[in-house]
């Protein structure tokens, strides 16, 4: 068991990408004896979730510029915070803070364990990406890929040992998707149409196939006339989005609720009956488990994480191929023809399967394992 002096270090590169799931984990390392810091590469520490949780939080405040070019002085800062606070392990998300936190304990030549999380597939697509990560990757003591996908991806691309790759979901606190909200009243609030609902809630960018959502829902619209679809979000796709939406002549069904508040999805989930999720590239989708702790029936595509998801006997909805049309519109158009009850079923058994293997409680379960299994090897 670690002590109450424990230090670690959790390294992100700017305050906007702060998220619950990090959140998470720095709450359960804490209950579990270790004394996280938050280390930041640029942006306003100030606007830290962390730091309003009772984390301490450090910026090594660089420009853009600074962190995307390399440059040794992040590396100098970073040796300098480890002799000051003399980590016992250090957890690391994304790449650049990757290379600099590792070349930072190479010029130091210390052997605290170094851990990496991959959150998304292709990440090392490039041949200077490659050389760099090769280059530091015996510092690395274990990388945790957040699905399976993910992991075989990672491998595949840098010949890391499978030895030292851990899967670890993300994982999701399905207490804040349990209101007494009923359907009518949550349309009432977001201003959605009555009837039969489909719904998505993902920023507008490539990743996300919502053309092919679009395409897919014209094609059922003249069956399943009581059917509207919701599109939650905003991004650079949102013009071409609506503009699709006029060509196929459904201004009338397609409703572009903008973008909504973490505190405002689980109410707009109540609005739905199903959650349509199609897309081409994820990690752990946190949309599609907050749509599991709704209670939704699901309908994505096969991406990375998504096949994790869904690798159960529980019928949890329809899993269809990324990038095809027809299979998204079957899948929709069945789950429309559905009997209420069958559907709220499917919901209840996507809630269950979230609750099997991907709470909150799981992930940080199996962090604070990583971290004291770590800690032994030394």
């Amino acid at each position: 068991m670690p002590s109450d002096t424990a230090r670690t270090f959790y390294l992100l590169d700017d305050p906007s990408r702060d998220k619950h799931f990090h959140l998470y984990i720095l709450q359960g390392l804490r209950e579990a004896g270790f004394s996280p810091l938050v280390i930041y590469f640029r942006g306003q520490a100030s606007r830290s979730l962390f730091a309003s949780q009772g984390f301490p939080v450090l910026n090594l405040d660089l420009s853009t510029k600074l962190y995307k070019r390399f440059n040794p002085w992040p590396v100098m800062k970073l040796a300098r915070l480890w002799r000051r606070f003399r980590p016992v392990v250090i957890h690391v998300q994304r790449h650049r803070p990757l290379i600099y936190t590792a070349l930072a304990l190479k010029l130091l030549r210390a052997q605290t364990p170094l851990l990496y999380t991959i959150r998304l597939s292709r990440l090392i697509r490039t041949w200077n990406r490659r050389l760099a990560f090769k280059y530091v990757s015996p510092l690395v003591t274990r990388v945790i890929a957040v699905s399976r996908g993910v992991g075989e991806d990672f491998l595949k691309r840098t010949g890391f040992p499978p030895e030292r790759l851990v899967v670890i979901p993300n994982g999701l606190d399905p207490r804040p998707f349990d209101l007494p909200l009923t359907k009518q009243e949550a349309r009432q609030i977001f201003r959605l149409p009555p009837g039969f609902l489909f719904g998505m809630v993902a920023r507008f960018r490539k990743a996300k196939d919502h053309k092919g959502l679009i395409r897919a829902f014209a094609q059922i619209a003249p069956q399943a006339p009581e059917a509207n679809l919701a599109l939650v979000g905003d991004g650079p796709l949102e013009g071409e989005l609506k503009q699709l939406v006029q060509e196929h002549g459904l201004e009338e069904k397609v409703v572009f609720t903008g973008r909504l508040s973490p505190s405002e999805i689980p109410k707009v989930l109540k609005a739905f009956d199903v959650f349509v999720h199609p897309t081409f590239r994820e990690g752990m989708p946190a949309a599609i488990l907050e749509a599991m702790a709704a209670r939704l029936p699901i309908i994505a595509t096969d991406a990375e994480g998504v096949e994790d998801i869904f690798e159960t006997e529980r019928e949890i909805g329809r899993l269809v191929p990324k990038g095809e049309v027809n299979p998204l519109a079957q899948a929709m158009f069945e789950l429309y023809s559905l009997p209420q009850e069958k559907r709220k079923a499917m919901g209840e058994e996507a809630y269950q399967r979230l609750l099997e293997e991907f709470t909150h409680e799981k992930m940080i379960q199996r962090n604070v394992s990583l971290y004291r299994e770590v800690l032994s090897l030394e």
